[in-house]
């Protein structure tokens, strides 16, 4: 090698780099990571849409939820008119829904006008989503008891146990419809005065036991399985 490099001299040649330095890369430029978007998570169920808050306007959606359960009440309806088929079905049909709008037409807007006399926290929109609330609830559960509804009437060996199942549905789903109606109205009173809640809570306990009334008398009245009649 020195002769090589002797050599390189003598003839004006550059001595190459026997031991070239190795570049060091040059450092990626620096990433940045966009936030992902965030996800809506999983799509509400129908149940969720139903009852669950939504873009529609208020009293779109109220009379939605409403026309829903009162449609639903008719499938349970139309359920239970299958133990004597043909016209009953529609009769049925027609019978079961009268109770909830009954409720909704006569003792709503008269539990409106008590709660505000005493000064309430309420108003026509409230009461309206409340009482719209339960329909939708008593609905859904009706509808959902349609078709076992339909097995127990059309294989009972008596009326008297076809009519003892439509009514313990009956009960069940308006039930549930009223603690939802309830709890719906009075999430309003939470923050009221002592003498405004003390007074609310009578009202609606009087509205329960009315509204208790009125539903057993209108079923019972109209449906030809409990011997009533439209």
């Amino acid at each position: 090698m020195q002769a090589q490099a002797s050599f390189d001299a003598l003839t004006g040649a550059p001595t190459p780099d026997l031991a070239p330095e190795r570049e060091t890369p040059a450092a990626p430029p620096p990433q940045t990571i966009a936030p992902s978007a965030p996800t809506s998570g999983a799509q509400a169920s129908w149940t969720r849409a139903l009852l669950g808050d939504n873009d529609a306007p208020a009293l779109v959606a109220d009379l939605r939820r409403m026309g829903t359960g009162l449609s639903l009440s008719a499938l349970y309806g139309i359920a239970v008119g299958t133990r004597a088929g043909g016209l009953a079905l529609l009769e049925h049909a027609a019978a079961v829904p009268l109770a909830p709008l009954a409720i909704a037409a006569l003792g709503v807007p008269a539990l409106f006008i008590v709660l505000t006399l005493f000064d309430a926290p309420i108003d026509p929109h409230a009461t309206l989503a409340a009482a719209a609330r339960g329909t939708a609830t008593t609905g859904l559960v009706l509808g959902g008891l349609a078709p076992a509804m339909a097995l127990f009437v059309t294989t009972s060996s008596t009326t008297f146990g076809a009519a003892l199942c439509t009514g313990l549905g009956l009960v069940a789903a308006g039930i549930l419809g009223l603690r939802a109606f309830l709890r719906a109205l009075g999430a309003r009173f939470q923050d009221a005065p002592d003498g405004v809640r003390a007074f609310s809570g009578f009202a609606l306990a009087g509205f329960a036991v009315f509204a208790t009334a009125l539903a057993a008398r209108v079923w019972w009245s109209v449906m030809p399985i409990f011997g009533g009649g439209l």
